[in-house]
């Protein structure tokens, strides 16, 4: 097989940086491109083969039309580029939050709908609808990870340091709720699958997760790894739906700053079945829950050392 030229957007986020490590691995020659809300005509580079689109807009506190511009208008730039191109292969890093707060308590398959929450999760949902209009045009795969563990911000991030800072707070039916969990390493690893199995993943959607846990499970290491005793009790989920409806619920569950829909979140199972990846591209996750979260509470996250003069 000829030696890859990668394009990758949104290096300089988790998922893209989690990408961008794994790619470094393999012989293939890199070219990092920034794409932003004020982008026009997008110029790749020549002789490129495979481009990987990471970059998304999902931190809180932008307006609608921010995240409009960041995710769909930027996306459909970057395709319109993709089409001047002989390529193999454009991989579009979507996400399975887009599903929502509405998942059965057993995996759901990429077949289901998605019922995103908010703006930021509406715009990714809206840039993959647009991706489609371009199957005729360049050569697609999507791929849509489950909540992400890993170095920097992400949503699942904020409410894992959420946990450590408040190790006796309340978990909303009793941290019961089931969640797949992807390690940042295992998002790079489906990534490179999907490219040297272009053949099997051109004109599809696949997803990838690396272990199943709950919300208890995922707390109870997130502490255990920073050394934080965390004791957690119930809320039971009809109870906190009642108090977030009449905005009482930081009385019992203070919400992390930034997370939309806390109560709804952490009460309803998040299950991915990612079984088409396992067989069709020989995905195989390495890390499990302790793993990913090791990996991604070292880098940052890393306790201070004792003051020994103290």
């Amino acid at each position: 097989m000829s030696t890859m030229r990668i394009v990758l957007t949104g290096s300089d986020q988790p998922a893209g940086a989690a990408i961008l490590r794994e790619l470094e691995r393999h012989d293939a020659e890199l070219d990092l491109i920034e794409i932003g809300p004020e982008s026009g005509t997008i110029a790749l580079p020549a002789g490129v083969t495979h481009v990987v689109h990471a970059a998304a807009a999902s931190q809180p506190g932008l307006s609608p039309a921010a995240y409009t511009a960041a995710n769909v208008h930027a996306t459909t730039a970057l395709l319109d580029a993709c089409r001047r191109h002989e390529l193999q292969q454009v991989v579009l890093i979507s996400t399975t939050e887009s599903y929502g707060s509405q998942l059965p308590p057993w995996p759901v398959t990429e077949s289901w709908i998605p019922r995103p929450l908010g703006p930021a999760q509406q715009s990714r949902v809206a840039a993959e609808r647009v991706a489609r209009t371009y199957r005729r045009r360049v050569p697609l795969s999507i791929l849509r990870p489950a909540p992400l563990i890993v170095s920097g911000e992400s949503s699942l991030m904020t409410v894992v340091r959420h946990f450590v800072s408040r190790p006796r707070g309340a978990l909303v039916a009793g941290g019961q709720a089931p969640l797949s969990i992807l390690a940042g390493a295992d998002l790079g690893r489906a990534v490179w699958a999907m490219l040297t199995h272009a053949e099997d993943s051109v004109d599809h959607v696949f997803h990838v997760a690396s272990a199943h846990t709950t919300w208890r499970e995922l707390a109870s290491e997130a502490c255990r790894l920073r050394g934080v005793e965390g004791r957690f009790w119930n809320a039971p989920y009809l109870f906190a739906r009642g108090l977030d409806a009449l905005r009482l619920s930081a009385w019992v569950l203070p919400e992390p700053e930034g997370v939309e829909a806390y109560v709804q979140l952490t009460g309803r199972p998040h299950l991915i079945d990612d079984s088409r990846a396992r067989v069709a591209l020989e995905y195989a996750p390495l890390l499990g829950l302790r793993g990913a979260l090791a990996q991604a509470l070292d880098v940052y996250e890393r306790a201070p050392e004792p003051d020994s003069e103290g």
